[in-house]
């Protein structure tokens, strides 16, 4: 599969599916054909100089269009926001991205695919393809409240649940069948909660397959004020501002990857200040690093190596 550089495509489609949820459906201008992509796969958009990653709703060879779902966020720095409110059928958006980083193993005897809130939406390209093969699975989606539950076709296996509760994910995976792999999308949380109860049944690890939001705001977070010790460069921030947009718009190199916590390429070297982490990283680095894209600080203040 030849990786995507850049593809300039045309919102052709825009519709509210559930609550603080719209689809968009983008089509190259001149009805060319969209590269291959495998289910579980994302693309990174650019809106209005933001990237942005959004899992594909159908996924196969020889697409005609690429379908997305975005949730408008109490957190969002601009991307979903600009999605709900700005961007309308007819206007040209920028995927620089193509990736396939949660993908199904194959051969497994059964396939246990659990989507929190908006993190049904890869789910939903697995379960498709996998009803196609003929393949053993089942999908569990977990939500708020029932207005925004994804409408589901009657034909999947496929359970709602209102609430995180209404589920007990130990007898879950205790009910699945020697060999069966488990993947998990959604808040970190849900992700952890999953993993946790697999590892307290003796799974490997490696049978759980994840893709997680990071965290968002926690109520509890204050103002911080970031110093970059290299540049002498200060920036007051707010809670909910992504430490790593910051960053980024103030000029300073950093890498940048996931935007959840958990690839580490924007793993920076904590000065001083004490961090809050919503990411993944070892416990060995938990004290003089952070991944900038997902966590705080307890702050007042925060100075970072750059």
């Amino acid at each position: 599969m030849e990786p995507l550089t850049s593809l300039d495509l045309v919102v052709a489609d825009k519709q509210a599916i559930a609550t603080d949820i719209v689809r968009l459906v983008l089509r190259h201008a001149e009805g060319q054909m969209l590269p291959d992509a495998e289910p579980g796969a994302h693309i990174a958009l650019d809106l209005d100089g933001l990237v942005r990653r959004y899992s594909l709703l159908h996924t196969g060879p020889e697409l005609d269009h690429y379908s997305i779902a975005v949730l408008r966020t109490a957190q969002s720095q601009g991307g979903s926001h600009f999605v709900h409110d700005q961007l309308a059928v007819g206007d040209k958006v920028r995927v620089l991205e193509l990736a396939h980083e949660f993908a199904l193993q194959p051969d497994a005897p059964h396939a246990l695919l659990i989507g929190g809130g908006i993190g049904i939406t890869p789910l939903l390209s697995m379960a498709e393809h996998l009803q196609q093969q003929g393949q053993s699975f089942a999908l569990h989606q977990i939500v708020h409240d029932a207005t925004r539950q994804w409408p589901l076709a009657p034909d999947l296996p496929a359970q709602t649940h209102i609430g995180r509760s209404s589920l007990d994910l130990p007898g879950l995976l205790a009910a699945q069948v020697p060999g069966s792999q488990v993947y998990v999308c959604g808040p970190a949380g849900l992700v952890g909660a999953v993993r946790a109860a697999a590892a307290q049944l003796g799974w490997a690890p490696g049978r759980v397959h994840s893709e997680s939001f990071g965290a968002a705001a926690d109520a509890s977070d204050g103002p911080l004020r970031v110093t970059l010790v290299q540049s002498g460069l200060s920036i007051d921030m707010e809670p909910g501002q992504s430490l790593l947009d910051a960053l980024l718009a103030a000029g300073a190199w950093t890498g940048y990857e996931c935007r959840r916590g958990v690839c580490g390429a924007c793993l920076t070297e904590v000065v001083s200040g004490t961090p809050i982490h919503r990411d993944s990283i070892a416990p060995a680095l938990r004290g003089h690093a952070m991944c900038t894209c997902v966590s705080w600080a307890e702050g007042p203040e925060l100075a970072l190596n750059l």
